[in-house]
């Protein structure tokens, strides 16, 4: 009986043994089944999540380029995207293309002007080294699409290993550029008061422009350089504002240099154009033809004292570089040359312009000072 007893308590220990390691075992592939569902959704999650944190971007010369869709920090291509990023997005804005100078650096605050300098592309300062170890999110080119724009944005994409993009900015297309920037930057309010700014001066300018008799359009040389003249051809990027606001550039010439520098021309041939009004570019001989030069006393435009000076600081009004300084100097030539039809307080429009564009407050008389060679000459 004891034996029996025995048994079928040995019996019951065995069938015990077994289901706990048949239920073992169905855990285990329960819980095998479960830790791949899980790891599946894990990996599913990563994927969506680094999808969130880039974005294609198509820029204006075709290119689809994958950037981070928070960017926080920019590098600037040159001196026109440095002007640009800045009004837009000064507080990520990493380096300069150049740095400002000793008369421009009161425009700017000293955190920014401690930044360091990455020089420019299309020239010999470019400092590779010194942007890459910067860490941009992005790399901006800005301003004229150049012949090889597509292939300098691939090899500097493939040399620093930093998304690289272009957007282009022509004087009547800076509004939908700042509808670019504000997008991939995340700046859309700013971008907005910028735009809309900026669009209310091209279509001042277009609109008043044509509506001035061919018989009227005041005829205009604008003079550069250490002796003044070198000047930007008609038809150059450079020279473009001219065309908006309504006057007649007289530099007609057979190849306009497309460079700030422009094309020299002779003293002959400038008598032979004799424009009604001389432009000169800042640090180039207006104190010297206003002292009266003999070499420029026998055109019309001196003897009538028509010459002016282009504001500038922290850059050219006029264009140099041709960036969105352009804006506010629609409003100055054209209020200069046509005070009936351009009809700003150019004190109220520069404060205003410097203080969206620049983030600085100009005061009346640092307004004034600006404009003492021009329009309150």
């Amino acid at each position: 009986m004891n034996q029996v007893r025995k048994m079928s308590l040995l019996f019951l220990v065995i069938m015990f043994v077994i289901g706990g390691m048949a239920g073992c075992n169905s855990n285990n592939s329960a819980k095998k089944a479960a830790d791949e569902e899980n790891q599946e959704i894990q990996e599913k999650e990563s994927k969506q999540s680094e999808e969130q944190t880039t974005r294609k971007f198509t820029d204006s010369v075709g290119r689809e380029v994958e950037i981070p869709a928070n960017i926080t920090k920019v590098a600037p291509s040159g001196p026109l995207a440095q002007m640009v990023l800045y009004s837009i997005a000064p507080k990520k804005l990493i380096g300069w293309a150049r740095k400002p100078g000793e008369a421009e650096a009161k425009y700017f605050d000293q955190k920014i002007l401690d930044l360091p300098t990455f020089g420019m592309f299309y020239g010999d300062t470019f400092n590779l080294e010194a942007l890459i170890a910067a860490k941009p999110d992005v790399i901006i080119d800005i301003g004229e699409a150049k012949k090889t724009v597509k292939e300098d944005m691939d090899e500097i994409q493939k040399s620093t290993g930093i998304p690289t993009i272009f957007v282009e900015a022509k004087l009547d297309t800076i509004p939908q550029s700042y509808q670019i920037l504000g997008d991939i930057l995340n700046e859309k309010e700013q971008a907005e008061a910028l735009t809309s700014y900026s669009e209310a001066a091209i279509n001042d300018a277009k609109e008043i422009s044509s509506s001035i008799p061919e018989k009227e359009i005041v005829t205009l040389f604008y003079g550069i350089g250490d002796n003044g003249l070198n000047t930007n051809g008609k038809g150059s990027f450079h020279a473009e504002i001219f065309d908006f606001v309504g006057v007649e550039n007289v530099a007609v010439l057979d190849q306009a240099a497309s460079k700030g520098g422009g094309n020299e021309v002779s003293m002959e041939q400038l008598l032979l154009w004799q424009p009604e009004v001389i432009i000169f570019a800042p640090d180039s001989v207006y104190e010297e033809v206003t002292a009266g030069d003999p070499l420029w006393k026998d055109l019309k435009a001196v003897q009538s004292s028509k010459i002016y000076e282009v504001p500038e600081g922290p850059y050219n009004w006029l264009g140099f570089p041709p960036s969105v300084n352009r804006v506010l100097g629609m409003k100055w030539l054209g209020n200069l040359i046509y005070p009936n039809l351009y009809t700003y307080d150019m004190i109220k429009e520069t404060k205003e312009f410097y203080r969206m564009f620049y983030h600085y407050d100009l005061t009346d008389e640092e307004a004034g000072e600006l404009l003492s060679r021009s329009t309150l000459k």
